[in-house]
């Protein structure tokens, strides 16, 4: 008769508020990580970068950076 009895363990309300934070947080910064790479790998495919770029500076430091002034 173990169903008519209450369960031992009570989730805290606080806890779970806090663990479901977390888990929001670290997958909005894989998502954002994913977005990145992906970008990133559109941007090598239309040569935009990379060491045999269109763009590419000697050095290997390129002519299109993201949010870089260029000299």
């Amino acid at each position: 008769m173990g169903f008519l009895k209450p369960k031992k363990y009570r989730p805290d309300p606080e806890l779970e508020k806090q663990l479901k934070e977390q888990r929001q947080k670290e997958e909005r910064i894989k998502q954002e990580e994913e977005d990145a790479r992906e970008k990133r790998n559109k941007r090598m495919m239309s040569g935009k970068v990379g060491s045999r770029s269109l763009f590419a500076r000697a050095g290997g430091r390129g002519f299109y950076q993201e949010g870089e002034k260029i000299d």
